[in-house]
């Protein structure tokens, strides 16, 4: 139910468009996921951080790139922000989460300056 709140507020307050609430809601759909196989827990609203840690860990380790790690974790941190502000939660479980390092992007490459 809260899900559903949280993606009618994104479609249509936010006015987020249909692909990215479709990413959000997948986001939502493999953590709950995640925290009912490892924690038999499937109100999001009694997570603590270190579960959510493990499911970052569990990504990394499964190969999933930091880009995307910090994309997920962003869609859980507006969720969380979302609770905070309905008062379903009193405290957003991410509040001090540091995204992880990411390579930065070359934006210009040079051919045959410097380069073997």
């Amino acid at each position: 139910m809260l899900v559903t709140s949280f993606l009618e507020y994104l479609e249509f307050e936010k006015k987020y468009s249909k692909h990215t609430i479709m990413a959000y809601e997948n986001d939502l759909i493999a953590f709950k996921e995640f925290c009912i196989e490892n924690y038999e827990e499937d109100d999001l609203t009694s997570i603590h951080y270190r579960e959510i840690r493990n499911w970052i860990v569990d990504l990394v380790n499964g190969g999933v790139s930091n880009r995307s790690v910090n994309r997920k974790v962003s869609s859980l941190k507006s969720f969380y922000n979302f609770l905070q502000k309905i008062e379903e939660i009193d405290i957003n479980p991410l509040a001090k989460h540091k995204s992880l390092k990411v390579q930065k992007k070359n934006q210009f490459t040079f051919y045959g300056v410097g380069n073997k």
